[in-house]
C-alpha cells in the first residue's frame, strides 16, 4: 500500500537530507503563531504520566495539525485560513 503524503517538512528543505527545521521554526518563519505556546513534544509523556492531563495534549495536538495546515498554504502561496474560522469534531 502507498499512500499519497505531503510532507511540509520535506516541501520547506528542498531534497535537503541533512538538515531538520522544527514546525515552530518554519511557523516562525512564515509569520505563523507558533503551536508551541504551551508545551512541545518532549513534554507531551509527562503531561500524560504525571498530570493526567489529556485536554491539554489534545490542545497541543490540535495547534499542530492547524499549524501544519497554515504552513502547508503559506508554502503553495496560498491564503491562510483565519483561526477563528477552524474547528475540530470532537466525538
Amino acid at each position: 500500500f502507498r499512500s499519497h503524503l505531503i510532507d511540509t517538512m520535506e516541501m520547506w528543505k528542498f531534497g535537503d537530507y541533512k538538515n531538520y527545521t522544527s514546525l515552530k521554526l518554519l511557523a516562525y518563519v512564515l509569520g505563523i503563531p507558533s503551536p508551541k505556546d504551551d508545551i512541545d513534544g518532549t513534554m507531551v509523556s509527562s503531561v500524560f504520566w504525571e498530570e493526567k492531563n489529556l485536554e491539554r495534549i489534545r490542545n497541543y495536538c490540535e495547534k499542530d495539525v492547524k499549524t501544519t495546515v497554515q504552513v502547508f498554504l503559506k508554502l503553495n502561496g496560498l491564503s491562510v485560513i483565519e483561526d477563528d474560522k477552524t474547528s475540530f469534531s470532537r466525538k
